[in-house]
């Protein structure tokens, strides 16, 4: 008798557990793509102050380091090192995260790690970057006028040689706050792509403390290789990738042609010249902070060419015309950048978009402002992002946003931006929904396309959650009826 008891309460315990197990609501499981990199979270171990993983970098001017030019143009090699934020100062974004900086001393610097990648396939690499200048110990405010010039870089080849190849990302200027950075670049035929993050603190009277940080990367195949179709065998060997020369003019001077990922300090590398040497001969050619164009000759040695203007003869020399007829004159082609953006729904509040689970939001007003003026404007639709802004000028540009209603930015309100000649960069922006106020009516929060695709199956997959629910429930209540009926019919016995 004691067993049976025994057993009966078991039983109806097991259907109280399944009516449970029943009535809980399924959460999707959701696929996320590969993060390709080794120890994304610069986590420990660190050698020499470097997350194992990752190495470091770094641009060094030389004598300069020691002489320390008044104009402060130069750049020396800063500390790297484990950021515990043991204070709990924000400078984390897990623990711990990669510091570089340095004291009282202008620095241009980073970590990179490179990584094999299926040859042709579209590759982006998102890091989060922290960066502050004063002379207080924080949490004391940023000196606004110490630009860090944050980007994060792509070579496509995998040489693992931060001043060639690199395709970089548009600088970021923020400082006091996490900033999501992100690059996205083909991959070349070596299977290999090197990718890099940057900080540099350069012209700017140095401070105590001018300090970068960074965590949480993440390096995904966005496109894989397209599928090779059928072509006939070579009949014979591809003639090698050629290599750029320098290139002989005819009053001697020797050019070098740059190409994208091309900087004066690589070029100074590549053919043993100084860098002072090269801006001496290139003087009036180049941008500010030695900025170049794709197509750019950049004279190596020799005099610059200057060809004298030829004497038109009888024969040839064009009647002058009057200054009303006059052809205007051609300005000579110059290469322009552009700036992609689009506005997707940040679940977790993270800064880096998960396209699995995030979708883009449509009413995201974008409006680009340069110097010189607005630059355009644009309201998201959610659909067909990104938009680029094109045939913008080389220089330093303001992307400010507006949300759509009910959501609020994932990070500031306004990016800095620097476009380099030739330079495609993007910015991908989260928004989170705007916090609940007593009191005061929410707006209607528009829905990221993902969501409006999935509300007629989510709706369905509540009603049924709640039927099987209510089914577990009726299933206990029948549980318990038997078992009183089964005791009740033992004691009549």
């Amino acid at each position: 008798m004691q067993i049976k008891r025994y057993f009966m309460v078991l039983s109806i315990l097991a259907l109280l557990a399944g009516g449970l197990f029943v009535g809980a609501a399924r959460q999707p499981v959701t696929a996320q793509a590969q993060n390709l990199l080794a120890n994304p979270g610069f986590d420990l171990p660190y050698t020499n102050g470097v997350a194992n993983g990752w190495s470091a970098w770094h641009e060094d001017s030389g004598e300069k380091c020691s002489t320390k030019p008044a104009d402060w143009d130069f750049v020396c090699q800063p500390g790297w090192g484990e950021e515990m934020d043991y204070n709990n100062l924000g400078l984390t974004q897990g623990a711990p995260s990669q510091h570089v900086g340095v004291q009282y001393i202008t620095w241009h610097a980073g970590v990179y790690q490179t990584v094999d990648v299926p040859p042709g396939s579209r590759v982006r690499f998102t890091v989060m970057g922290y960066s502050r200048a004063a002379n207080e110990q924080p949490p004391a405010p940023s000196s606004t006028d110490r630009a860090p010039r944050m980007q994060v870089g792509i070579d496509p080849e995998g040489r693992g040689q931060w001043y060639t190849g690199v395709i970089w990302s548009a600088e970021n200027n923020i400082l006091d706050s996490w900033q999501a950075l992100s690059i996205e670049a083909t991959a070349g035929a070596s299977g290999k792509v090197t990718v890099f993050v940057s900080s540099q603190f350069r012209l700017v009277a140095p401070l105590a403390h001018m300090d970068s940080w960074w965590d949480n990367a993440r390096l995904e195949v966005v496109t894989p290789p397209a599928t090779p179709t059928s072509t006939p065998a070579p009949t014979r060997a591809a003639p090698p990738t050629p290599q750029y020369t320098p290139t002989p003019r005819p009053d001697g001077a020797v050019v070098h042609v740059v190409q994208e990922g091309d900087t004066l300090f690589g070029i100074a590398l590549q053919y043993n010249v100084s860098l002072d040497e090269l801006r001496r001969l290139n003087a009036g050619t180049l941008g500010p902070n030695d900025l170049l164009q794709i197509g750019q000759e950049i004279i190596i040695s020799g005099a610059p060419l200057t060809l004298p203007t030829p004497t038109p003869t009888p024969e040839t020399a064009a009647p002058t015309a009057a200054p009303t007829d006059a052809a205007p004159t051609q300005a000579p082609a110059t290469a322009v950048a552009g700036l992609c953006v689009s506005a997707y729904y940040d679940r977790n509040g993270d800064g880096i978009q998960q396209p699995e689970t995030e979708g883009l939001l449509p009413n995201a007003v974008f409006t680009l402002v340069s110097t010189a003026g607005p630059a355009g404007s644009y309201t998201t639709d959610g659909i067909s992002e990104p938009y680029c802004f094109q045939n913008l000028a080389a220089g330093n540009y303001v992307l400010r946003q507006t949300p759509p209603a009910g959501y609020q930015p994932v990070g500031p309100g306004e990016w800095g931006v620097a476009l380099s000649a030739g330079q495609i960069s993007a910015l991908q922006l989260g928004y989170t929904r705007a916090a609940e106020t007593p009191g005061a009516a929410q707006p209607t929060a528009a829905p990221s396309p993902t969501e409006e695709a999935n509300g007629s199956s989510s709706g369905l997959s509540k009603t049924l959650n709640t039927i099987i629910k209510i089914s577990g429930a009726i299933v206990l209540l029948l549980a318990l009826g038997v078992a009183v009926l089964f005791v009740l019919s033992r004691r009549g016995r």
